[in-house]
């Protein structure tokens, strides 16, 4: 069955539509206790963003196993939201938390559904502490080229046409394939099981498919669903307040993810994805250099590989990987 059958299928039957009174009140009522002590924030149309697995989200036609070894994720750029929320209480757990920044996108409006290019730029610490710069432009619609540029530590601009694809879990969207997803909480869960690894634990792999999300043109409407889906998962975790790399303050959750915990950072004032962090739920042995993604069999943890495609070996609660989200969001032209 092919993505838009998939979709096609999740989109049967009504959709619950909030009315506008119950959102002024679900923001009242949640968030005035909720987050503004989390640190200063920039809420224009630009910021920060999140992770994701070894699969470039760009499909590019011959990109080089280098670039390969650097792959990309991203969050969303947010309208302004209300001033003056609160951080959460030390009595809230991940699921309160997550409920509540899934109000705060049900009250946001953005058109960004014409723009023609999506644009992710991150920063990727890997297990060794090498560090990849990277741009995505990805192209909404056929007749446009998408980019994949990586400006550190060396420059290189890979293209291809248009429409650029999202890597969503274990399969490849474009733009209007997201705008298709459903907006109810069931369909949509129902979903991105579909979208996770065979074989895999549904809950572990819906929470990093959801990481996956955050950072595409996913309507304010669809990220909502998408943290109350997550809200509702087992074994999700509030770690509190944490900062990314780049010394923004946020909130994070975490869930252990089979050998990895994946922790996101999130602006909880917008719902902006500001950060995701791999870390070893176990011992891993090294990698040795390799131009290829490692099979199942030799190991199942792919992030934090180096551009070699290597990786030492790390002890666990070691950190594999650290993408961080600078810009994400609709842009104009092919030059961000």
């Amino acid at each position: 069955m092919d993505d838009l059958t998939l979709i096609g299928n999740a989109l049967a039957g009504p959709e619950a539509e909030p009315s506008q009174a119950a959102v002024e009140h679900g923001r009242a009522a949640l968030l005035s206790a909720a987050y503004a002590s989390v640190g200063a924030r920039d809420t224009s149309f630009e910021q920060p963003r999140r992770p994701r697995r070894w699969t470039l989200r760009l499909a590019l036609t011959g990109i080089t196993a280098i670039t390969a070894a650097a792959a990309v994720a991203s969050t969303v750029v947010q309208p302004t939201t209300a001033p003056g929320p609160q951080p959460p209480s030390a009595a809230e757990n991940a699921s309160t938390f997550l409920s509540q920044v899934s109000y705060v996108q049900s009250a946001q409006s953005a058109d960004w559904g014409n723009a023609p290019y999506w644009e992710i730029s991150t920063i990727r610490v890997e297990a060794d502490g090498s560090r990849v710069d990277m741009q995505e432009l990805l192209a909404h619609h056929a007749g446009r080229t998408s980019h994949l540029r990586v400006t550190s530590p060396l420059r290189e601009d890979k293209a291809s046409a248009g429409p650029g694809q999202f890597s969503i879990g274990i399969r490849n969207l474009t733009w209007d394939q997201l705008d298709a997803l459903p907006t109810d909480t069931a369909a949509l869960r129902t979903l991105l099981e579909k979208f996770a690894n065979p074989g895999q634990d549904h809950s572990e792999e819906v929470f990093t498919v959801i990481g996956d999300l955050l950072d595409s043109p996913a309507s304010p409407k669809l990220r909502s669903a998408l943290y109350q889906v997550a809200a509702d998962l087992p074994g999700v975790r509030l770690v509190g307040k944490a900062t990314d790399a780049t010394g923004r303050a946020g909130m994070a959750v975490e869930r252990a993810d089979g050998k990895l915990i994946v922790r996101y950072i999130i602006d909880p004032a917008n719902g902006q994805l500001l950060e995701t962090l791999f870390t070893a739920a176990q011992a891993l042995p090294a990698l040795s250099p390799s131009l290829t993604r490692p099979t199942a069999q030799m190991d199942e943890v792919a992030q934090g590989r180096n551009l070699s495609g290597g990786r030492p070996a790390l002890r666990a609660g070691a950190v594999v990987e650290r993408l961080t989200f600078l810009t994400v969001g609709p842009a104009d032209s092919a030059t961000g």
